[in-house]
């Protein structure tokens, strides 16, 4: 196993879309960039520090010439790649909300092809391996990625990490660089809501109750936060509760009796004792069996 030496620091960074307060904070581990020691094993390319293009320090430069003619002989036409382990006390990732990374872009071509650039997290079950492809990824310019670890179909077991291309993309002589730096997992470092949802965004106007749907994270294992759900309606609040919450997707029922108003409502919901507000629209409707005797 090769070693790679993860760096624990917290980072105030953008969440999630809500009414104006301070940022909730983040706590990274570092799985490698430029200066964190990590080795890569490379196939019909390079990986190597390189301070040409670094947020801060040095990232990992990955080149490749692209080269039709060479390459494994049954595929001349390959798969230039690079891939780095992660050590068996850092494979779990479940406790962690994403993986991040920051790529920058450079090539001979006028610009990259609509597919440049593909992103692995392996698992020993390779079926369930995490891919994705970098198509946001423009030449001359800093692209940040982020994926939830939620998506990852085995986060429990993420085993190596790995970066590649299809040569089949690109043209052959072509020169494409990448440097990727901050490869990262995050997660939130205090009590946060990631997604708020009601769980029907159109009510009837005769509806018992209004279910929110919260996920929560940000909480060490066995704790809870107290979370308030509000419904609104020309910022007026017209029924609200609260309940505490582990880490994971609640709901939260908010009884309003049968009898509201139609027109558009605002579901609201905070960790109590905090200021940030998430917020999503709802509307309420007449009811087809409105008049019907009960």
């Amino acid at each position: 196993m090769r070693l790679v030496c993860p760096l624990i620091l917290l980072l105030m960074v953008p969440a999630f879309a809500f009414a104006q307060a301070q940022e909730p904070r983040m706590e990274a581990m570092v799985i490698a960039d430029g200066d964190s020691g990590s080795q890569w094993d490379a196939a019909e390319a390079t990986m190597e520090p390189d301070g040409t293009h670094a947020r801060e320090g040095r990232a990992m430069h990955f080149h490749i010439d692209v080269n039709h003619e060479t390459g494994q002989p049954d595929y001349p036409i390959g798969w230039p790649r690079t891939n780095t382990g992660v050590p068996a006390e850092y494979q779990d990732w479940r406790r962690w909300d994403f993986v991040d990374f920051w790529l920058y872009s450079d090539t001979s071509r006028e610009e990259l092809p609509s597919t440049p650039l593909g992103f692995i997290v392996r698992s020993p079950d390779r079926p369930n391996s995490f891919s994705t492809t970098l198509s946001d990824a423009r030449k001359g310019e800093w692209t940040h990625f982020r994926f939830p670890t939620s998506d990852m179909p085995n986060p429990a077991e993420c085993t190596r990490v790995q970066f590649f291309i299809s040569e089949s993309n690109y043209n052959h002589g072509d020169t494409v660089d990448f440097w990727i730096d901050d490869l990262a997992l995050l997660r939130y470092a205090e009590p946060t809501i990631i997604d708020m949802h009601p769980l029907n965004r159109v009510q009837y106007a005769d509806a018992q109750v209004v279910r929110v749907q919260i996920d929560l994270t940000g909480l060490q294992e066995g704790e809870t936060a107290e979370v308030l759900a509000k419904l609104v309606c020309n910022d007026s609040p017209v029924r609200q509760g609260s309940e505490r919450l582990g880490p994971g997707v609640h709901t939260i029922p908010l009884k309003v009796g049968g009898n509201m108003p139609v027109g558009q409502y605002e579901v609201q919901a905070r960790i109590v004792g905090g200021d940030r507000v998430i917020t999503d629209p709802m509307r309420v409707i007449s009811s087809p069996w409105e008049g019907e005797e009960q």
